[in-house]
C-alpha cells in the first residue's frame, strides 16, 4: 500500500465523517514523514497536532511539528526592551502554556494524546520547532497556521489545511474541516507546494518569522509523559468498528509477546525448541513460505523473557525485507528502529538506543538493517559498544558468507541466528564453514516436500524439456568444454580459479541461450487454452524475443519485469499480475531477490541455474499459495549439447568434464521432479539423457 492506493476525500468535516478513521490514521500508517504545523504550544494545540498518532507510533516513521507560543503584554514588552535574552522569553512563554497542573487537569483523551508526542520525542522520532513573528518588536504576532503533510516510501504527498476557526473543547476538538491535495491529481501543484512551504519554514527562509529549536526544559516537561508502554488507539476512534489495514495493528499492546492471533505451527514450534536447546544459536533451514520470520521474531521473545532484557539485530539482504520484518516484528511488541540507506538517518539513534540499553534505561531494542549496511563501518562501531544479552539475527544467511559478510559478524552476540532455505553456498566451502562455525550447526531442517505436506506451499506438477543445441552453438560448446577439461587437469577448482569460473559461465551462457527455446517455448503456448497468471523467466538476451513472441506473435497481455523498472511500477506490475489485468510477466534476476509472485499459476524456466540457492528459492516463490490457485504447474527447460554429442570422438577427459555438468543439471531437475505430483512422468522425459552420460543412479 502507499498513499496513493488510499481512497481520500478532498474535503472532511466533523460533521459528516470520523475524520480520525477516515483520514488521519489511514494516511498515517501508509506515511514515511508527518509535517505538522499547529497554531498554539499548549495541551489542547499539541493535541491537535496529535489525532491519530498512536497509528504513527506503531511504524518506523518520523515526524516534524512546528507551533507556535503565545505571548503575554509582558513577553512583548520583554522583547522590545531587551529584558530578557530572547530564547529565554520564548521558554517562559512555553512553560507557562505548558505548566504541570494544566496538563494534570487536562482531560484523558488530550493527555493520551500529548503521550503519543512524549513516546515520539523519547524515540527520537519527533522534532520540535517554534515559530512566531520576527515583527515582535513593533507589534505582537504570532505564527497561526494550521497545515500537515504526509509523505510515503515512493514519495507521495498528501496535504491538508485547517479550518481556521478550528478550537478545542469537548474530546478534543468541536469540530474540525480540512482541505486536502495529494500530488498524484493536482494539476496546480498545491501539495508539493505545501512541502516546499514547509521546508522552508522548517529551515528558518520564511520572511517574517522566526524559527528556534524546541527549548530543552520544555522538552524534559514533556517528556515525564512518557508512558511505560506504547501508546494504544487514538481516544477519538472507535476500534470495534475500523477497518484496519494488514500493515498495522492497533491492537493493546501488553508487552513483547506472541500475539493472540499467531499460533505457531507444530514444525515452527519445534524449531524454537531445538534453538534454544542449542544454546540459543544455530541455523534455522526452512523451505521459503514457512514462517521463518514468524518462527525467529517467536524464539526473540522466548530469550527475551528468558534473559529480561534483550537487544536484538536483524540484518537482511534487501531493503524490502527490512520494511516486512519491520512491520511483523511491531506485532510482537517490539518498537523496530530501521537502519539503512544514509548513516544520519539512523547512526544516531542507533548509538542513543545502545546506550539507553547498556545503562538499563530500555528492556529491548530490536534494529533492522541491510546486509551492506551492516557490514558497513557506520553499524559496525556502534555494535562495537554493545553490552549485555544480545541476539543477532541473519536472514537469508548464505549472503553473509562472502569474505566481507563473514569478517563483519560481531563476537559481542552471545545469541545467534541464520535463516536460510538453503544455507550451503555454492563452490565456497570456505564461506559454508565460516557460517557454521559462527552461527552454529543447522538445528532444525523443513525442506520443501513437508512444506507442501503441510500446506504451506502449493503442489505442483513439473515438465521438463529438452534443448538440444544448433550445430553453431555445439561448435562453441565444444571448444569451451575442452578449455574446461584442460583446466581440471591441471587441478583447478570451481570458485578458486577465475579463469575456470569465466570458462564455466561462458558455458551456462551457451545453454542458458540456446536458440532453440523460443520455437519450443512457442508450441508449449500454442496448447494452452487461457494463459494467465504466467510467469516466464528469461536470461536478457532473451527478453525481447520473449515479449514480442507473446505480446505480439500471440496476443498475450504481457509486461517485462526488471531492474529497469523503478520499485513502485514494480509493485504496480504485481498488483495488475494478481487481478489478472496482466496476464504474464517476462523476468529476469530481479525475481530472484526477495520478490514474491503468490498468483503466479503457470511459470516458464528459460534462464536455467545449476546453483541449488537459486533454482530452489525460485521454486519456493512459484509455489506460494494463493486463492483460485489450486496448484502451479513448472515447464523447465533443460538444455543438452546433442544427444549423439557423447557418443562423438572426444577425450576421456572432456566426456567427464561434461558428465560432470549433466550430472548438475539433473540435480535440479531431480530436486524439482522428487517433490512434483508426476515425479514418474518427469523421469521418463530426461531418461535418455542419463542413459546418455551414465547417469542411471542419479
Amino acid at each position: 500500500m502507499s498513499l496513493k492506493d488510499l481512497d481520500l476525500a478532498f474535503e472532511y468535516r466533523s460533521d459528516t465523517t470520523n475524520i480520525v478513521d477516515n483520514f488521519y490514521i489511514p494516511c498515517l500508517v501508509e506515511s514515511v514523514e508527518y509535517w505538522r504545523a499547529v497554531g498554539y504550544f499548549t495541551s489542547q494545540g499539541l493535541a491537535l497536532a496529535a489525532k491519530g498518532l498512536a497509528a504513527f507510533v506503531a511504524h518506523d516513521g518520523r515526524m516534524r511539528l512546528v507551533a507556535s507560543p503565545w505571548f503575554e503584554p509582558e513577553d512583548v514588552e520583554a522583547f522590545r526592551h531587551g529584558y530578557e535574552a530572547r530564547d529565554d522569553i520564548v521558554e517562559q512563554a512555553l512553560l507557562r502554556q505548558f505548566g504541570e497542573e494544566l496538563i494534570e487537569d487536562a482531560p484523558t483523551p488530550i493527555r493520551h494524546r500529548l503521550e503519543c508526542l512524549a513516546w515520539l520525542i523519547a524515540e527520537e522520532r519527533l522534532e520540535i520547532k517554534v515559530a512566531f513573528s520576527s515583527h515582535l518588536l513593533n507589534k505582537p504576532g504570532i505564527y497561526h497556521e494550521k497545515i500537515g503533510i504526509f509523505l510515503d516510501a515512493a514519495g507521495h504527498i498528501v496535504a491538508f489545511t485547517g479550518s481556521p476557526n478550528e478550537t478545542v473543547g469537548g474530546l478534543v476538538s468541536n469540530f474540525e474541516s480540512l482541505d486536502v491535495y495529494v500530488s498524484w491529481d493536482d494539476p496546480h501543484g498545491r501539495a508539493d507546494h505545501k512541502k516546499v512551504n514547509f521546508e522552508r519554514l522548517w529551515k528558518h527562509n520564511t520572511c517574517g518569522l522566526e524559527v528556534i529549536d524546541f527549548p530543552l526544559a520544555v522538552k524534559q516537561r514533556l517528556l515525564r509523559l512518557r508512558p511505560s508502554r506504547s501508546p494504544m488507539a487514538d481516544p477519538e476512534s472507535d476500534i470495534s468498528r475500523m477497518d484496519l489495514t494488514p500493515s498495522i495493528s492497533l491492537n493493546q499492546v501488553s508487552g513483547i509477546d506472541i500475539p493472540s492471533d499467531v499460533q505457531l505451527r507444530h514444525y515452527q514450534a519445534k524449531a524454537l525448541r531445538a534453538w534454544m536447546n542449542n544454546k540459543a544459536r544455530g541455523l534455522l533451514v526452512m523451505a521459503t513460505g514457512s514462517g521463518k520470520t514468524i518462527t525467529s521474531l517467536a524464539s526473540a521473545v522466548r530469550l527475551f523473557r528468558q534473559e529480561g532484557r534483550l537487544f536484538v539485530l536483524v540484518a537482511c539482504p534487501f531493503q524490502h525485507l527490512v520494511d516486512q520484518w519491520a512491520k511483523e516484528s511491531r506485532r510482537f511488541g517490539f518498537l523496530p528502529l530501521v537502519a539503512y540507506q544514509t548513516r544520519e538517518r539512523w547512526q544516531n539513534h542507533l548509538n542513543t538506543r545502545i546506550l539507553d540499553y547498556k545503562l538499563g534505561n530500555r528492556e529491548s531494542v530490536f534494529v533492522i538493517t541491510t546486509h551492506s549496511t551492516f557490514i558497513g563501518e557506520p553499524m559496525q562501531e556502534s555494535l562495537s559498544r554493545l553490552s549485555g544479552p544480545c541476539l543477532f539475527v541473519a536472514d537469508e544467511v548464505h549472503h553473509l558468507g562472502a569474505p566481507e559478510g563473514r569478517n563483519s559478524l560481531p563476537d559481542s552476540f552471545v545469541y545467534r541466528m541464520g535463516l536460510s532455505a538453503t544455507p550451503k553456498r555454492w563452490f565456497d566451502q570456505p564461506g559454508t564453514t565460516a557460517l557454521e562455525e559462527y552461527f552454529g550447526p543447522a538445528v532444525f531442517e523443513f525442506p520443501i516436500k513437508d512444506a507442501i505436506r503441510e500446506g504451506c506451499l502449493s503442489e505442483y506438477y513439473y515438465h521438463p524439456h529438452l534443448i538440444e543445441l544448433t550445430s553453431e552453438e555445439l561448435e562453441l560448446y565444444e571448444e569451451v568444454t575442452k578449455k574446461i577439461a584442460m583446466r581440471f587437469q591441471s587441478g583447478a577448482e570451481p570458485g578458486e580459479d577465475p579463469a575456470l569460473d569465466a570458462l564455466l559461465r561462458k558455458r551456462a551462457e551457451i545453454l542458458n541461450r540456446a536458440s532453440s527455446k523460443i520455437p519450443t517455448l512457442s508450441r508449449l503456448i500454442s496448447k494452452e487454452d487461457d494463459v494467465h497468471h504466467a510467469l516466464f523467466y528469461c536470461v536478457p538476451e532473451q527478453l525481447d524475443e520473449v515479449v514480442t513472441l507473446l505480446g505480439l506473435g500471440l496476443g498475450i497481455r504481457v509486461h517485462k519485469f526488471t531492474v529497469e523498472e523503478s520499485a513502485e511500477e514494480r509493485q504496480q506490475l504485481l498488483k495488475s499480475f494478481s487481478r489478472g489485468q496482466i496476464q504474464a510477466l517476462a523476468a529476469i534476476r530481479c525475481l530472484d531477490e526477495g520478490v514474491d509472485v503468490p498468483s503466479t499459476q503457470v511459470a516458464f524456466l528459460l534462464a536455467s541455474s545449476s546453483n541449488p540457492r537459486e533454482f530452489i528459492q525460485r521454486r519456493g516463490r512459484i509455489l506460494r499459495k494463493a486463492p483460485g490457485k489450486p496448484y502451479a504447474v513448472i515447464h523447465d527447460m533443460i538444455t543438452v549439447p546433442s544427444l549423439s554429442y557423447h557418443a562423438r570422438a572426444q577425450s576421456p577427459e572432456a566426456f567427464n568434464v561434461e558428465r560432470k555438468i549433466v550430472k548438475r543439471e539433473l540435480a535440479r531437475f531431480r530436486e524439482f521432479a522428487d517433490s512434483s505430483k508426476n515425479p514418474f512422468e518427469a523421469t521418463e522425459v530426461i531418461w535418455s539423457v542419463a542413459k546418455a552420460y551414465n547417469l542411471l543412479d542419479f
